[in-house]
C-alpha cells in the first residue's frame, strides 16, 4: 500500500508541475475539479482509517509532541479539534461497520465520518448515514448534534451547560494585515439568541445591498448585520429563537430542547419563555400543523416554523444546505396550479434554489427524507 501510495504522490508531483489552468478548456477544468475532489475525499477516508493504529507508534512522542492529536494536527495540517475528531472516528469504524463500508467505498467526506464517528451508534447508525449521503455537512452536524444530546442524561447536560458557560468567552485582536479579528464561545442557548438575531438583521442587510445592486459574499452580509446589531440594535424587536420541545418535557422541566445552534436544557428554554426573550415554542404535540391548509399563498407562523424544523433549517436541494435567506415551496401541487399551502406540500428552499426551479425548469422531486433534485434537460442545439 505505501508503494502505491508513494508512486500516486510522485505522479501528482509532476502533474502539479506541467498544471497551467488558463490553458485548459473551462469544461475540462471542471472535470478536473472534480477528479481532484474526489481524490481528495479518498485520500481523507485513507488517512481516518489509519490515524489510530499510526498514533499506536512513539513517531508522536519522539517528534515532540505531547499527544497523538497534536502529531495528527502537525502532519495533515489540520487543527487540534480536527485532529482529536478524525482519532476518534478511526477508533469506532470498527464498532460501525455500515459507516466503515460507506468511506471504503467512497460515499463520505473527510468531514462526514468525523461527524458520524463522534455521533453515531449501533442504533442510530443507519439513520445518521442516510443522512449523510442525503444532506449537507451542515445538516448531519445538526442531526449528530441532536443524536449525541439524546445520549445525555439531565445531569450530564445540566454540568456541559455549565462547563461551556464557565469557559465562555470574547476575544479580539488585530492581525498583521491591521484587520480587526474575533473569536468567542458560549452556550447554545445564547448562540441561538445570537444567531436569530444576526438573522433577521443580514436579511435586511442583503435586501438593501441587492437594491444598490451590491453582490457580496453572505458572510459580508453578516458580518455589517453583526456591526448593525451591536451599535444600533436592529434587532432587539423583531427577532424570535425557534426551540423545538416536547410538551412533556416541557411540563416537566426536564430533558433537553432543540435551537438553530443546538441542543439546551428545557430549564433554559423554561427561563428564556418567563423572560419573555425572543422565544417562539414548536410543542410536538400542540398545533396539528399536518390539516392546516390554505388556498392562497398565506403561510401560518405555526405551519412555516413546522416545515422549516422539519426540513433541519436548511435547504433541502441535496448538496445544498444553505441556511440563510429561506423560502417556502409548494413541491407536489404547484401554486399555480391551485395547490394548497399545506405542510404536506411545502418543502423549505434557499433563494437561489427556488428562482432555478421557477425560472429555469428545474424540479424538486421525493419529500422529506428522499429529495431529489432533477435539472432540465440540456438542448440538443
Amino acid at each position: 500500500m505505501l508503494e502505491v501510495l508513494t508512486e500516486m504522490r510522485a505522479s501528482l508531483d509532476e502533474l502539479l508541475r506541467a498544471l497551467e489552468p488558463s490553458r485548459l478548456p473551462t469544461r475540462d477544468a471542471a472535470a478536473v475539479l472534480k477528479a481532484a475532489s474526489a481524490i481528495e475525499r479518498r485520500a481523507a477516508i485513507i488517512k481516518t482509517l489509519v490515524a489510530a493504529r499510526a498514533a499506536e507508534s512513539d513517531e508522536w512522542a519522539n517528534a515532540g509532541h505531547r499527544s497523538p492529536e497534536s502529531w495528527l494536527g502537525a502532519v495533515t495540517g489540520s487543527g487540534f479539534g480536527e485532529a482529536a475528531a478524525t482519532l476518534t472516528a478511526s477508533n469506532r469504524l470498527d464498532d460501525l461497520p455500515g459507516v466503515g463500508e460507506a468511506a471504503r467505498n467512497g460515499e463520505l467526506s473527510g468531514p462526514q465520518l468525523r461527524e458520524l464517528g463522534a455521533a453515531a451508534t449501533e442504533d442510530n447508525e443507519e439513520e445518521l448515514l442516510d443522512a449523510a449521503k442525503k444532506g449537507s455537512v451542515d445538516q448531519l452536524r445538526k442531526k449528530c448534534a441532536r443524536a449525541k444530546a439524546a445520549k445525555r442524561t439531565d445531569d450530564n447536560e445540566r454540568r456541559r451547560r455549565d462547563r461551556i458557560h464557565n469557559e465562555r468567552y470574547f476575544r479580539s485582536w488585530t492581525d498583521s494585515d491591521g484587520a480587526y479579528r474575533f473569536e468567542g464561545k458560549a452556550t447554545a442557548a445564547a448562540g441561538a439568541r445570537i444567531e436569530a438575531a444576526l438573522g433577521v438583521v443580514a436579511d435586511r442587510v442583503f435586501k438593501a445591498a441587492w437594491k444598490e445592486g451590491r453582490r457580496e459574499r453572505l458572510g459580508a452580509y453578516q458580518l455589517d448585520a453583526l456591526v448593525e446589531l451591536l451599535t444600533t440594535g436592529g434587532a432587539r424587536s423583531v427577532t424570535q429563537v425557534v426551540i423545538r420541545v416536547d410538551v412533556s418535557r416541557l411540563a416537566g422541566g426536564e430533558g433537553s430542547c432543540e435551537t438553530s445552534a443546538g441542543s439546551v436544557p428545557v430549564n433554559d428554554a423554561i427561563g428564556a419563555i418567563l423572560a419573555g426573550a425572543f422565544t417562539k415554542i414548536v410543542l410536538r404535540d400542540g398545533v396539528d400543523v399536518t390539516k392546516v391548509s390554505h388556498h392562497r399563498r398565506h403561510l401560518p407562523a405555526e405551519v412555516r416554523t413546522a416545515v422549516i424544523e422539519r426540513d433541519g433549517y436548511g435547504c433541502v436541494r441535496p448538496g445544498c444546505g444553505a441556511t440563510q435567506r429561506l423560502q417556502t415551496h409548494h413541491y407536489k401541487i404547484d401554486f399555480g396550479d391551485n395547490g394548497p399551502t399545506a405542510y404536506w406540500n411545502l418543502a423549505t428552499l434557499c433563494r437561489h434554489d427556488h428562482d432555478l426551479i421557477t425560472n429555469h425548469g428545474h424540479l424538486l422531486a421525493g419529500g422529506p427524507g428522499n429529495w431529489r433534485w432533477i435539472a432540465p434537460a440540456r438542448s440538443a442545439a
